[in-house]
């Protein structure tokens, strides 16, 4: 079949060949087939295309099947009695249950050997279904034993092909779990990871400012390789490279091109996850139940600030959803108290992007990201924001001023601004800005400076002279169904 492929493609390439060099001088029905012809073609290598991506993922799955064998085969020559499977391991374990991670089923018997295991993460008998996964079991490393592997249509090298515009080759890596699954995966381990390899000559992912390569993260965002592959860009023989994070994950796309008619490959690992996620002794929240391992909805009771506290825990839905934790017997309280208080070191004059902050000062419910300068809302309800400033102008002529907005979801929804004529010395004026919002959970709110002048910035120096805090009212409450 991949004969027929390829004998295909280069009938089409001769012909279109061919067809370019008489395109000019050949009648307008003479061009009118010779478009028909290249559309056909742009068809024809689609549909091949979308065959070779069906056949890759066959392989992975036949990859998969092949370690199974070969740990069965490992437990033979180790004299183990063979097992029929090992999903037999998790019933073993447990009647009638699936383990949720390799280190659940590591810590059960720690004599079980590597190799193709049933697990579900989200919770037996909610979710989704089990997925098969590798645990690694085996090794010198104790803080390893029990390491969840889910598999990929993408782990061997692929070629990036010969196209030349930025990103133009395009890979999704097709997992062989659900993302619901994955991301529970994820919340359950201490630490997960990927790495992605490339072979490359002459085929660089940036090269004079121009970003030829990137890869999308789980929740659809771009990010560009940068500072990466630096011999590359350089254009010299094959290097090989790995990218590792604990963020972000898993990859969901890469997008490639080779503008230099080099060559490249593209190798991603499979996502890696291990250990076990920190819970406290008592349960704060239904997000340590659920990572202690209740998976029934129920009536639970946990810890407050002050007091043992009742809540009602909806584990059929994921921690970012409506209705999955809700607070018992309490009219017009926070589920979990919300504040934050956060500033600046260091003076910052950049426009049209989120004002990043230095110093914590207090984050109660990890609503604001310190690097980002993002607040992420958790629940529905209402918030009030603050932010103290401190605009500063060197000497010049000309006007000097700094304006500063509240942005809601990329919309200014306040502005604080400070405006002088011709400065002659060193001028500091205070910059202030309150705002009452009535936001929806994962609704974001930020601070940016939307206009400076030249000589004109905001002024700090380790005293906290640039201040953002918010902090809940009311939350809106939510009956569960």
């Amino acid at each position: 079949m991949g004969h027929q492929f390829s004998g295909t493609i280069r009938s089409f390439l001769l012909i279109l060949a061919l067809s370019t060099c008489y395109l000019t001088a050949a009648p307008p029905d003479m061009q009118a087939r010779i478009e028909q012809l290249e559309k056909n073609y742009i068809k024809v290598k689609e549909h091949l295309e979308g065959k070779i991506i069906d056949l890759e993922t066959k392989v992975g799955r036949l990859e998969a099947k092949i370690e199974k064998q070969d740990s069965l085969l490992a437990v033979l020559k180790k004299g183990h009695k063979p097992l029929k499977d090992n999903i037999d391991i998790n019933q073993h374990r447990r009647q009638n249950a699936t383990l949720r991670t390799c280190h659940e089923i590591h810590v059960a018997n720690p004599s079980y050997p590597s190799g193709m295991y049933w697990i579900d993460p989200d919770g037996q008998g909610v979710g989704d279904p089990p997925i098969h996964v590798h645990c690694y079991m085996d090794g010198k490393e104790v803080s390893r034993y029990g390491k969840t592997s889910i598999l990929h249509d993408s782990e061997s090298k692929m070629d990036i092909g010969n196209c030349t515009e930025p990103g133009c080759y395009s890979r999704p890596i097709k997992y062989y779990a659900s993302d619901r699954q994955i991301q529970a995966l994820i919340q359950l381990s201490h630490g997960c990871s990927q790495t992605i390899l490339y072979y490359c000559k002459k085929a660089p992912l940036n090269h004079k400012g121009i970003a030829y390569a990137w890869w999308i993260d789980k929740d659809g965002k771009r990010h560009e390789f940068s500072n990466w592959l630096t011999t590359c860009d350089k254009l010299s023989e094959y290097k090989e490279h790995g990218y590792n994070t604990d963020k972000r994950l898993p990859f969901t796309r890469f997008h490639f091109s080779n503008p230099f008619k080099g060559s490249g490959q593209h190798q991603v690992s499979r996502l890696a996850c291990q250990g076990k996620a920190k819970t406290e002794a008592m349960p704060r929240s239904c997000d340590d139940l659920w990572r202690m391992g209740h998976t029934l909805n129920g009536v639970f009771l946990v810890r407050g600030d002050k007091q043992v506290e009742t809540v009602f825990c909806q584990f059929d839905k994921r921690p970012n959803e409506r209705g999955y934790q809700t607070w018992i017997g309490y009219v017009d309280v926070k589920s979990l108290p919300t504040y934050f208080s956060v500033q600046k070191n260091q003076l910052f004059k950049t426009t049209d992007v989120a004002i990043p902050f230095d110093v914590e000062k207090v984050n109660v419910g990890n609503g604001i990201n310190l690097k980002t300068g993002i607040f992420t809302a958790p629940r529905d309800g209402i918030y009030f924001f603050s932010f103290n400033g401190l605009a500063s102008s060197e000497p010049a002529e000309g006007t000097a001023y700094v304006g500063v907005g509240l942005f809601l979801n990329a919309i200014q929804v306040g502005r604080t601004f400070q405006h002088e004529g011709d400065v002659t010395t060193h001028h500091d004026r205070p910059l202030t800005l309150q705002s009452t919002l009535k936001l929806k959970a994962n609704d974001h709110v930020w601070l940016q400076i939307t206009g400076v002048a030249p000589t004109s910035f905001l002024f700090d120096n380790h005293h906290g002279h640039n201040r953002f805090t918010g902090f809940m009212l009311n939350e809106e409450f939510t009956t569960p169904k």
